[in-house]
């Protein structure tokens, strides 16, 4: 006879048989015990939104309330499952109120959970937070300037500064700590050596008037963080030159005759511009204004490239000219010259001499004559004019190349259009 396989004999074995139905009975009652409609159970509905409730009476003096803590609740519910399945946090209402907060202050307010309505077999059994802290106080909004607070190291030879993409925050909250703000700074640091611009990010930061900081938790910002350039350029030393119109051509201002202050400064730019120039001009002084005498112009502007910053914050330099070893001689000038005279017109001059004060040399002023200067009548700003007008003369003086004519001189011309 073949043997009979294990679980035939297993079958055979009626208390085997009894204690396995018996295991599987107790699983089955297990089973429905937990998953049946009708088993009470409980489970908590999290996210609840907590509606937050001033008095009337604050109400109307128009305070508000402001909070710093999570303003949602999480609610444990019971009932049977068919029940439970069907209730969401819509179907809860959530509160904090308290009649007693009539005034400005910080307070604790209960939280309580109900239903929205008498609908459905349930019960609400916890909620958490029970209590939420508010601060009740008056909505005050201020704008403030921002403050540059940005840390950053760049190598030798090279210039930063950073750029802030706003100006100023509008920072918003309760009264009382909008007040306390005496300055907002944009803070961030760059640790490693600059040789060309970065962009990093810069936080805003709040501080009263002893420089502590103060929590923003109850406040709002226009602007909470910022992208901040950090500009670098190379930098570079130049020459600082004054530059001069009516100057006599072959006039050499030697440094006993001239001084300028600074006569240097540096400048921060792109490397193009840095390496195409050596000094930087001044806006010109005109020689006809100047006498043989000592004269100093105290603040005639300098003239940066573009693109390029001065950041030696020199805006002006002053020139000293002592010219007072220089003589003058007046000429009775006869001979004029019109240019810069349309075709389609012609001209007379009316006025037949003018007295000329020239400064230069002496040994100059001595070898030249008056017919050696000729006056030039520059018609070119007449702008169609005709008859008789009046326009400006500048001279022109073929004895000598150092010497130059003092004062502003008018003459007289008659402009005619030609039929």
């Amino acid at each position: 006879m073949k043997k009979q396989s294990l679980f035939s004999r297993l079958m055979q074995n009626s208390y085997l048989l009894f204690a396995f139905a018996l295991v599987i009975s107790l699983v089955v009652w297990i089973y429905m015990s937990f998953n049946s409609p009708s088993t009470e159970t409980s489970f908590t509905i999290g996210d609840v939104p907590i509606q937050i409730e001033l008095a009337e009476e604050a109400r109307n003096l128009g305070l508000r309330v402001f909070t710093a803590d999570d303003t949602t609740a999480t609610v444990t519910v019971s009932g049977t499952r068919t029940v439970l399945g069907l209730v969401n946090e819509n179907d809860l209402n959530v509160t904090a109120a308290s009649g007693a907060a009539t005034t400005t202050g910080n307070f604790t307010f209960p939280v309580t959970a109900n239903k929205r309505s008498s609908r459905g077999n349930y019960q609400i059994t916890g909620c958490t937070p029970s209590n939420i802290n508010v601060t009740v106080d008056y909505l005050k909004e201020s704008e403030f300037e921002i403050v540059d607070g940005i840390v950053f190291y760049v190598q030798d030879g090279y210039y930063g500064s950073s750029s802030l993409p706003y100006s100023r925050v509008l920072v918003s909250g309760p009264q009382t700590e909008v007040s306390k703000i005496k300055k907002v700074v944009a803070r961030a640091s760059i640790s490693e050596k600059l040789v060309k611009s970065r962009d990093v990010e810069a936080e805003l930061v709040l501080l009263d008037e002893d420089n502590n900081e103060i929590s923003q938790a109850l406040l709002t910002l226009s602007v909470q963080k910022l992208k901040v350039t950090v500009n670098v350029m190379p930098e570079k030393k130049v020459s600082v030159v004054p530059d001069f119109i009516n100057k006599p051509e072959g006039l050499v201002l030697t440094d006993n005759m001239m001084t300028v202050s600074p006569t240097e400064l540096v400048l921060a730019g792109p490397a193009a511009t840095l390496n195409s120039i050596d000094s930087v001009t001044l806006d010109p002084i005109d020689f006809t204004k100047i006498k043989n005498d000592k004269i100093v112009f105290e603040a005639q502007d300098i003239i940066i490239p573009e693109n390029c910053k001065n950041i030696s914050n020199y805006a002006t330099a002053k020139v000293t000219l002592d010219l007072s070893g220089f003589s003058q001689k007046t000429f009775t000038v006869d001979r004029f010259v019109v240019e810069g005279l349309s075709k389609d017109y012609t001209s007379e001059i009316t006025t037949k001499s003018i007295t000329v004060t020239i400064i230069g040399p002496k040994e100059d002023l001595e070898s030249i004559s008056a017919s050696q200067i000729t006056g030039v009548i520059d018609t070119s700003n007449a702008s169609g004019k005709t008859g008789s007008v009046e326009m400006p003369v500048t001279f022109r003086i073929s004895g000598s190349n150092r010497v130059w004519a003092y004062g502003t001189y008018q003459a007289n011309v008659t402009i005619t259009k030609k039929k």
